[in-house]
């Protein structure tokens, strides 16, 4: 095969400028729905929440802490 049987026949129009640009169309979409954005009750309830898991974590390591105090005769 030769480089002349690969070009391809030229068009009967034969013009040599670019095809006109034209703009793309734009299509309507649903947009997503925004984030549910916290209220300052859910804030303060969450911070509630956190304060009191802390606490009570604390609460049961002092107690263990006491109890084995209190086994090895340190209290």
């Amino acid at each position: 095969m030769i480089d002349d049987e690969r070009i391809p026949e030229p068009q009967p129009s034969g013009a040599l400028v670019p095809p006109p640009h034209l703009p793309s169309t734009a299509l309507a979409a649903a947009a997503p729905v925004p984030p549910r954005r916290w209220d300052d009750d859910d804030v303060i309830a969450a911070r509630n929440f956190f304060t009191r898991v802390v606490r009570s974590t604390f609460d049961a390591l002092d107690n263990v802490g006491d109890s084995i105090a209190s086994a090895i005769g340190l209290r």
